[in-house]
C-alpha cells in the first residue's frame, strides 16, 4: 500500500507542475503594473515622489481596566492606563482632572471613566531636556526631549499647570541647555485635547539681580541701585537661570474676590523654593524686565524666586528645595518651605509688582525663619524637614513633616515680623502607629476641615477633632498601589461634593504608583 500511494503522489505532483508552467490552462499574456498616479496629494501612492506630508494619527490606546472601586473609594494604576512614576494629581474648576506621570501627562473630564494619555508632540509640550549625562556639553547630541513631568496643578476651568524636572538642580556652570531645561508650561483642555499656552522660564534677564551692590563711587544714591558686577557671566550681566528648572509643586490662586491675583500661579522649584507667574501682568504695572532680549521671552511675567535660607555655622548657604507652597486665604499671602525651613512673602498682597531689581518685599518671619516642631529658629542643625503645607478656609496653617508628624500653626500674622517669637501657636500631633511619623503629604478638605495626610512609609489617613477617622485610611480590600508612599493629595473643591486626589508614587513592596479618588463625606 505506501508504494501505491508514493506512486499517487508522483503523478499529482507532475499534473500540478504541468498547469503551473502553462499559466493554469491559461494563453492570456500577463498585464504589467498600472502606471501609478502621482497628483500631489497625501497619502503618495506608491512609486510617486515623496512629499512632506503629516505623519499618520496614533493608534488608538488599547483598552484599559475599570478602576476598583473599594469602601467607597476608586483606585487608578497601569491597568487602567497610568504610567508606574506618578507623583501629582489636580483638577481645573471646571472638573477635568490631570496627573502627572513622569514620562507622560494624563487627563480626563470629571464624568468620564478614564484617563487618556496626551500626546506631547501634538499638545506642543516643551521639550528641553537632553540626555542628561551631557549636562557639561554645550552642543548634545541626543535629541531634545520633554522633560519629566513631576508636578500638575488645575487652574480655570479648562487650563493646567505642568511642572517638570530638568537636567540638574542649581549648579550655575551647568551646560546653558541644562540651565533653562525644564521649568512649567501652562496648557489648556477643551474635553478633547491638550494645547501649549506658554512656556514657564524661571529666569530673571541682565539687567535685574545683582548680588554684589557697590555705590562706592556714586556716594550720593542709595547703596542698593548701582551693581559692583562687571563679569560676562555674572547675574547683572548675564542674567540668572537654572534655579527653578526642577518644578516639585505648583499652586494657583482660585481666589475670585481678589481680581488682580486671581490665577497667580505659586511653584516650588529647586533652590527657588517660591516663584510666581503673575496672571494679570497689565494690570500690574509689570516692568519690562525683558527688554526685547528673546532668549528672556519665556520668563515674562514671573518672579524669579525667593527662599527661606539660613547661613549654617560651616559657612554653607543652605537654600535646599521646595519642600511645602500653600496660600493664605486669609491675608492672601503665599507661605513656602524647603527642608529646613519656613517663610512667607507678605508685601505680595501689597505690592502690585516687584522692584525694578526683582524685590517682592521681605520674607516673614525675617532669618532665621519658622520652624514649627520644637527646634530653636537661629540653631542650623535644626531641620523641620517640612514635607507639605496647607491652609484651611479659616487661616489655620497645618504643616507636614517628614518624621515628626503633623502640626496645627494659628498664625498672629502681624507679629509674624514684629514679634516672630511669639507669632505661632503651634500643636504637634503625631501620626498612627506603623506610620514612622512619616507624612509626606498634607491637604486640608474644605468639606468639614479635616486633614487628610499622606504616609511616607505608604498609605494615607485622615484626622479630625483630635482623633484619626477611620473613613479616611485605605479600605480593605483595597489593590497595592494604595499602599504606596504618597506623593501629593489635591482637592476639587468645585465638585459636589468635593472630591480628593491621593497620588502615590512607586515603592519596591507595592510596586507602580497610581492615583486614588474620595468623593464620600
Amino acid at each position: 500500500m505506501r508504494g501505491f500511494w508514493l506512486a499517487v503522489g508522483l503523478v499529482a505532483g507532475a499534473a500540478l507542475a504541468a498547469l503551473t508552467a502553462c499559466g493554469s490552462g491559461s494563453s492570456k499574456p500577463k498585464t504589467s503594473d498600472p502606471t501609478p498616479v502621482c497628483d500631489g496629494t497625501c497619502p503618495v501612492a506608491p512609486g510617486c515622489p515623496a512629499l512632506p506630508c503629516p505623519a499618520p494619527p496614533p493608534p488608538p490606546p488599547p483598552p484599559v481596566d475599570p478602576p476598583a472601586e473599594v469602601g467607597g473609594f476608586t483606585f487608578y494604576g497601569e491597568a487602567q492606563g497610568l504610567t508606574a512614576e506618578v507623583s501629582d494629581a489636580s483638577a481645573d474648576e471646571g472638573g477635568n482632572v490631570y496627573v502627572a506621570g513622569g514620562s507622560a501627562l494624563f487627563v480626563k473630564r470629571r464624568d468620564d471613566r478614564d484617563f487618556v494619555r496626551v500626546d506631547p508632540a501634538a499638545a506642543g509640550l516643551t521639550a528641553n531636556c537632553h540626555d542628561p549625562a551631557e549636562i557639561a556639553v554645550e552642543a548634545p547630541q541626543s535629541p531634545a526631549a520633554v522633560c519629566p513631568i513631576i508636578s500638575v496643578a488645575g487652574a480655570a476651568a479648562g487650563a493646567a499647570v505642568v511642572g517638570y524636572r530638568g537636567v540638574g538642580s542649581d549648579y550655575d556652570y551647568d551646560a546653558e541647555w541644562a540651565r533653562r531645561s525644564g521649568g512649567a508650561d501652562v496648557v489648556a483642555f477643551d474635553g478633547t485635547k491638550v494645547t501649549l499656552r506658554r512656556h514657564v522660564f524661571i529666569a530673571s534677564p541682565p539687567g535685574v539681580i545683582c548680588e554684589h551692590w557697590d555705590n562706592s563711587n556714586y556716594p550720593q544714591v542709595p547703596w542698593n541701585s548701582v551693581c559692583g558686577e562687571t563679569w560676562s557671566d555674572s547675574t547683572w550681566v548675564s542674567g540668572r537661570r537654572g534655579k527653578g528648572r526642577v518644578v516639585h509643586r505648583i499652586v494657583v490662586n482660585h481666589d475670585a474676590g481678589r481680581a488682580l491675583s486671581q490665577g497667580d500661579v505659586y511653584l516650588g522649584s529647586s533652590h527657588a523654593v517660591l516663584s510666581i507667574l503673575a496672571a494679570h501682568p497689565e494690570q500690574r504695572g509689570w516692568l519690562d524686565y525683558i527688554k526685547g532680549d528673546a532668549a528672556f521671552a519665556d520668563s515674562f511675567a514671573v518672579f524669579e524666586h525667593e527662599h527661606p535660607a539660613i547661613t549654617g555655622s560651616d559657612g554653607r548657604f543652605l537654600t535646599g528645595e521646595s519642600t511645602g507652597l500653600a496660600l493664605d486665604p486669609v491675608a492672601n499671602v503665599p507661605w513656602f518651605s524647603n527642608e529646613v525651613r519656613t517663610a512667607s512673602l507678605p508685601d505680595y498682597a501689597t505690592m502690585n509688582r516687584p522692584s525694578w531689581n526683582g524685590w517682592w518685599g521681605s520674607m516673614a518671619p525675617p532669618t532665621p525663619h519658622a520652624t514649627f516642631f520644637g527646634g530653636d529658629p537661629a540653631d542650623d542643625t535644626y531641620w523641620d524637614n517640612v514635607s507639605g503645607l496647607t491652609f484651611c478656609d479659616d487661616g489655620t496653617l497645618w504643616v507636614a513633616s517628614a518624621g515628626k508628624g503633623i502640626a496645627r500653626v494659628t498664625i498672629d500674622r502681624a507679629k509674624t515680623v514684629s514679634d516672630p517669637a511669639n507669632a505661632f501657636s503651634v500643636q504637634r500631633i503625631d501620626l498612627p502607629a506603623g506610620t514612622g511619623n512619616q507624612a509626606s503629604a498634607i491637604a486640608c478638605d474644605p468639606s468639614d476641615g479635616s486633614i487628610w495626610v499622606g504616609f511616607g512609609w505608604g498609605g494615607f489617613g485622615r484626622y479630625k477633632d483630635g482623633a484619626w477617622l477611620a473613613s479616611g485610611t485605605v479600605p480593605q480590600g483595597a489593590p497595592k498601589m494604595a499602599w504606596n508612599p504618597v506623593r501629593s493629595i489635591q482637592l476639587d473643591r468645585w465638585a459636589s461634593p468635593r472630591i480628593v486626589y491621593i497620588a502615590h508614587g512607586p515603592s519596591l513592596k507595592y510596586g507602580p504608583g497610581g492615583v486614588t479618588v474620595y468623593a464620600g463625606p
